[in-house]
C-alpha cells in the first residue's frame, strides 16, 4: 500500500455517523444474541464498531484455533486492538488494498444498495500450532444505523476445506440480496484509469474547463471530453466532483 493511500479506518469514517443515529441499547441486546451462538458455533466470530473504529467483540473460538490469548479476546471491545496479527504479513497487505477497493465500490453505489454486500476471503493464518492455514473469512453488514448506514460489521471465520498451499488472496463479493456474484475486475479499480485519465482528473481538480485541459496538454477538446467520459464510466461516478472524491479516497491523485 502507497504511504499516501487512505486507510480502511478513513474510507468508513466517511459514513459520518454521529452519536445520535446509533442506539446502543439496543445493540448491547443484539450483541448478546450473538456472544450466544459464538458459543455453540465451531466459527471464529467477530464485530467491528464503524461509528468506533474499533472491534467490538471475538468469539473464544479465536484462542482454541489461533492461539490468542484467552483474555484479550474477552476483553477487546475495551482494548480496540487487532485480530489481523496472526494473518500471513503478504496476505494482509493484500486484504487492506482489497478493503480500500471495496470501499470505493460501495461508496459508488446508492446510498440504498451499499450494505447488501458481502465479501469472502480465503486467507492464510498462523494456527495455535504455529503453522500457516488457508482461513474463509465472510464479512458483511448486520446493524445500520437510524439513517440505513453501516454501522456494524460481522466476520465469520473457518479453516478453509481447501489447503493446497497458496501465495495470493481469494476473494468472491456476493450481493446478499440478489444472489450475484461480483469478481474484482467488475469492481473499480486504481488500475482502470490510465496515466492520462489521472492527469486530466488532476487537471479537473484544479478547476481548469475542457478547453483550458486541451491546451495545457496539447489536445482536441473532443479527446480530452471522451477522457473525462471514459473516467466517468470507470468510476461509475455520475459527476466529476463524485469522481473526485472518490478517487482521492483510494489515493489515486496523490
Amino acid at each position: 500500500m502507497t504511504a499516501n493511500r487512505i486507510t480502511p479506518e478513513e474510507l468508513w469514517s466517511r459514513q459520518q455517523i454521529i452519536s445520535l443515529d446509533v442506539n446502543y441499547d439496543l445493540w448491547n441486546e443484539k450483541r448478546k444474541s450473538i456472544q450466544e451462538f459464538s458459543l455453540m458455533s465451531q466459527s471464529c466470530i467477530f464485530t467491528v464498531d464503524v461509528f468506533k473504529e474499533r472491534y467490538d467483540f471475538a468469539s473464544d473460538n479465536f484462542a482454541r484455533i489461533f492461539g490468542y490469548n484467552p483474555a484479550w479476546i474477552r476483553t477487546i471491545r475495551k482494548q480496540g486492538d487487532l485480530l489481523e496479527e496472526r494473518i500471513h504479513p503478504d496476505d494482509r497487505e493484500q486484504l487492506i488494498e482489497y478493503q480500500i477497493e471495496h470501499g470505493l465500490f460501495i461508496y459508488s453505489l446508492p446510498q440504498e444498495e451499499r450494505n447488501d454486500y458481502q465479501q469472502i476471503f480465503q486467507i492464510r493464518m498462523l494456527n495455535a500450532q504455529q503453522q500457516y492455514v488457508n482461513v474463509i473469512s465472510r464479512h458483511q453488514v448486520i446493524q445500520k444505523d437510524r439513517n440505513d448506514k453501516a454501522w456494524i460489521i460481522m466476520g465469520m471465520m473457518d479453516i478453509s476445506p481447501d489447503q493446497v498451499p497458496t501465495e495470493k488472496i481469494k476473494r468472491t463479493v456476493i450481493n446478499r440480496k440478489t444472489g450475484e456474484i461480483l469478481v474484482p475486475a467488475n469492481m473499480p479499480s486504481e488500475k482502470q484509469l490510465t496515466g492520462r485519465e489521472k492527469e486530466i482528473l488532476l487537471l479537473i481538480r484544479q478547476g481548469l474547463l475542457s478547453k483550458e485541459i486541451a491546451y495545457r496538454l496539447n489536445l482536441s477538446i473532443y479527446t480530452v471530453n471522451n477522457h473525462r467520459k471514459n473516467i466517468l464510466s470507470k468510476l461509475n461516478a455520475n459527476n466529476v466532483i463524485e469522481a473526485i472524491n472518490m478517487a482521492e479516497s483510494c489515493g489515486m491523485l496523490y
